[in-house]
């Protein structure tokens, strides 16, 4: 399993509008064309800036192709292109892979109960 985080800036005064959008879209399939499986999503907001964790078993290039597709996708981003302090190009599996590089987090640490090391 893997994790990655992306995050993204609002407009201020849209984090009610945004919040809602976020909370209420209809999940994507949950398995890939590749067989990548997407295990579980959490978005955080403080203020103006919102954190979307993924956690996958598989390709990351795949699950990003994949959600580009993917029609409930679709229509939560241009929902959400109102909102954006920045706009971004979701409409195509190019630019939905350009956001996600350009918004990726670095993953430092992540720490699981029971073990003793780190994993990374």
């Amino acid at each position: 399993m893997q994790r990655y985080a992306i995050t993204f800036e609002i407009k201020p005064g849209s984090e009610a509008a945004v919040r809602e959008l976020l909370s209420s879209y209809e999940p994507p399939e949950w398995v890939t064309a590749d067989g990548t499986r997407l295990l579980s999503t959490s978005i955080f907001m403080k203020g103006t800036t919102v954190v979307r964790v993924m956690e996958i078993d598989g390709s990351l290039p795949g699950v990003m192709a994949h959600l580009a597709r993917q029609p409930s996708i679709q229509k939560l981003e241009r929902e959400l292109d109102a909102h954006l302090a920045v706009p971004r190009d979701m409409s195509s599996p190019e630019g939905a892979r350009a956001f996600f590089l350009s918004a990726m987090m670095d993953h430092v640490t992540t720490r699981v109960a029971g073990h003793a090391e780190a994993a990374r």
